[in-house]
């Protein structure tokens, strides 16, 4: 859990400052593209203009007055020169009438000035291309000549210039996250190391946890921590000496209450006393059976007994342990109780398994009417071990799963003496075994299935 934590610490904080570090290389990368994109692009449209400024000098003007356009074909053939672009022209008399060149190219109409070049972008055949239009006069009048290339050169310039720009930038980020990743690392590295300390103890260490060399950051952590395990060691001790001394208080002098009610019961001859001294042996089993369930529950509490240490075990051994105890009661009762037992190993607490065990009999037998069935079942398979134990008695609403598994909790109207505890004991017992208590509907829909499943196989018992 807390190498979770950690890890989780070292992403946060990565991207808090990954985003940061990309955002600030990418617009480095953008302001070096624009001031050199910026450039190449003037310089192509210079180098157009002085081209379209050579054909304008091929404009002549008759002496009636007409504007004519002579090319000579040293100029034709280096405006087809280019082995990348095509370069297009068209000439315009002073009525800005086509006189010669590309029918597709078109005058960009009043915008353009005498002595200015005008640049736009325009399609010829169906390609982009860049364009410049320039005015000159001839004679009383003006007329312009308009030169159109495709973006070929500029393309391949363009992505040249995009590549220079994002390679370094690529390759400036890699190491910078590999820097930021694995300088994160390094500095929770203590706390990683703390985790890991902590996540190698049993819940019953709680002895004070060394860190050494730690920063200056982790030291308070360190000591909160072992503040914590202080505390847990004092209330652990304190609920240890309570465990004893109920132990011996409570359960030795109720079943030496019970045996002298059961004597008592046999010497009376009297059926009004025999009635009221059943009453009480009730009322003193029930005791009995909470001051036991009390003990059970404080003892599936993490670390409260060194004794329930997880140990190889078989779910189907421990239950088979019980078929002596429960089946005179299933019997007396009339109730057909029945065992499927299949292999179940896994390392567990078998005192706590079997006190798991004895609860849902307990239960299932306590709800189930005369005449009904319950079964016992275990089994594994390559995940995980399973327990289950079904009835076909009333069951419990599924809006009513939930909360049966609360400490005290029972269904109104319920029958017997139950105190609410036995489902909340089952539940710490399979938390404490990492597993899932499950509860659902017997067989057609009747009844209750209680399914435990633990997912520890202890594959050298298979």
């Amino acid at each position: 859990m807390l190498r979770k934590l950690s890890g989780s610490l070292r992403r946060r904080l990565a991207l808090i400052l990954l985003p940061i570090l990309l955002a600030l290389l990418l617009a480095s990368a953008a302001v070096q593209y624009l001031l050199a994109v910026r450039p190449m692009q003037r310089e192509f449209d210079r180098a157009m203009n002085d081209v379209a400024v050579a054909l304008a000098e091929h404009f002549v003007v008759d002496d009636t007055g007409d504007t004519g356009f002579q090319l000579s074909d040293e100029a034709a053939a280096l405006l087809d020169a280019d082995a990348l672009d095509y370069n297009w022209y068209a000439a315009f008399n002073e009525r800005f009438e086509r006189i010669a060149g590309e029918s597709g190219l078109q005058w960009p109409g009043n915008v353009v000035k005498r002595g200015e070049p005008y640049y736009f972008d325009a399609q010829v055949n169906e390609r982009p291309v860049r364009a410049v239009a320039i005015l000159k006069a001839c004679g009383a009048l003006d007329c312009g000549v308009v030169l159109a290339a495709t973006l070929r050169k500029r393309g391949r310039l363009i992505r040249d210039m995009q590549l220079s720009a994002l390679v370094p930038v690529a390759l400036v980020g890699s190491v910078a996250f590999a820097l930021v990743w694995f300088g994160l690392g390094s500095g929770l590295r203590p706390l990683v190391r703390l985790s890991r300390e902590i996540e190698r103890r049993s819940p019953r260490e709680l002895s004070p946890v060394k860190l050494r060399d730690a920063p200056d950051e982790v030291q308070p952590l360190v000591t909160a921590v072992n503040r914590l395990m202080q505390q847990l060691g004092e209330a652990n001790q304190a609920q240890q000496a309570f465990l004893a001394t109920a132990a011996h208080q409570l359960r030795t002098p109720l079943a030496g209450l019970q045996s002298r009610i059961e004597l008592a019961q046999l010497e009376t001859r009297d059926p009004e006393s025999r009635a009221r001294l059943g009453e009480i042996h009730e009322s003193a089993v029930r005791s009995a059976r909470l001051a036991v369930q009390l003990l059970s529950l404080a003892r599936a509490e993490p670390g409260a007994s060194s004794t329930d240490a997880h140990v190889p075990t078989d779910l189907a051994k421990l239950a088979g342990e019980l078929v002596n105890e429960w089946v005179p009661r299933a019997i007396e009762g009339g109730i057909d109780l029945g065992f499927e037992l299949g292999a179940a190993p896994l390392n567990g607490s078998p005192l706590l398994l079997r006190e798991a065990m004895a609860n849902l009999l307990h239960n299932a037998l306590e709800y189930v009417p005369r005449g009904g069935c319950v079964t016992l079942r275990t089994g594994a398979d390559a995940m995980q071990v399973w327990l289950e134990v079904e009835d076909d008695g009333p069951g419990i609403p599924p809006e009513q799963r939930s909360r049966v598994l609360e400490r005290f909790a029972r269904l109104p109207g319920s029958p017997g003496g139950g105190s609410g505890l036995g489902l909340a004991i089952v539940r710490e017992i399979v938390e404490g075994h990492q597993g899932r208590l499950i509860l659902g509907a017997g067989a057609d829909e009747r009844g209750l299935r209680v399914r435990i499943e633990i997912g520890q196989v202890n594959t050298a018992a298979l």
